[in-house]
């Protein structure tokens, strides 16, 4: 029954609106109000190609390059690595509005921060090294423009900034334990994650 719910999400491309049990399932997992969830619904279906049910890899970056002011690109490509599970190669719209939503107000939501850990994640194998760290900041500061102090001006600074915090016990991983707690101590993880695209702007 759950993936039939989850395919209804992303593959009625023929409807312009979500059903309410639909609606209902998407609210309980992202925090937005029903108006914002059936404008990005209706954001999503204007992205597909005439005939497809799902976001393939390109029209993802496409949609996330017309959200931002720097170059999305890099960023969409591991947001999208992170949410295609079964390596199917498209994006349905449960997981899409879950990308752009994964900020919210409740970021320090063990879901959502496991799912920023698993984007950081690159390689999958349960850890965070500093190159992979540096990669994901690269594709925010790409995608935001980011006007940060000067002393984390570039993504090198931050990263550096980032695992001195949080690399606890300093042999140059960061475990989801160490993530976790080092974003319960400073958000700055989190902030550059978020993003509050409007569809209606």
């Amino acid at each position: 029954m759950e993936a039939t719910r989850s395919e209804q999400m992303g593959s009625k491309s023929s409807k312009r609106s979500l059903n309410p049990e639909s609606l209902q399932q998407l609210r309980n997992e992202v925090n937005l109000s029903p108006e914002e969830i059936q404008a990005w619904y209706k954001e999503y279906l204007t992205s597909l190609r005439g005939g497809q049910q799902e976001l393939t890899r390109d029209e993802f970056k496409k949609v996330y390059n017309s959200l931002f002011i720097g170059d999305a690109s890099k960023f969409a490509e591991h947001v999208f690595r992170t949410f295609d599970k079964d390596g199917s190669g498209t994006v349905n719209f449960k997981e899409f509005l879950i990308g752009l939503c994964v900020s919210g107000s409740d970021t320090n939501n063990e879901v959502k921060l496991k799912w920023a850990f698993n984007m950081y994640d690159i390689n999958g194998d349960g850890f965070i090294n500093k190159s992979e760290m540096k990669e994901i900041v690269e594709a925010i500061y790409k995608m935001t423009n980011a006007m940060a102090p000067k002393e984390l001006d570039t993504p090198e600074k931050m990263t550096e900034k980032l695992f001195e915090e949080f690399d606890l016990n300093k042999d140059g991983h960061i475990t989801f334990e160490e993530f976790k707690e080092g974003a319960s101590k400073d958000p700055v993880i989190i902030n550059l994650l978020e993003c509050d695209p409007d569809p209606d702007s």
